[in-house]
């Protein structure tokens, strides 16, 4: 009695995984991000000491997620736009809205 092993079963189970592993070390890339760059803001003295002991491959992993999340506060963050706290588009709907 011979067990056989469907291919196409075994194909799709690999598929589903990987791509929920993917997922999942993008989000791990955004949420690590935003944690160095947050801690270089809040406490730089200690951050240049870390960033110092790391090695070359470190220094620049640790360099694109600062990057990137320094992107990513651009774009989402509070300072967006005209540099006065939001984008005028949005002051100017919110004004409208009011009335």
């Amino acid at each position: 009695m011979k067990k056989s092993i469907d291919d196409q079963k075994v194909i799709q189970q690999v598929k589903g995984i990987s791509i929920f592993l993917v997922i999942i070390a993008v989000f791990a890339f955004f949420i690590g991000s935003s944690k160095i760059f947050h801690f270089s803001e809040t406490n730089p003295v200690m951050y240049e000491i870390n960033y110092n002991h790391l090695s070359n491959t470190g220094k620049h992993v640790a360099n694109s997620m600062k990057k990137t999340c320094e992107v990513q506060s651009k774009i989402l963050g509070p300072t967006r736009g005209n540099g006065h706290g939001g984008s005028k588009f949005f002051d100017e709907v919110s004004k409208k809205r009011r009335k």
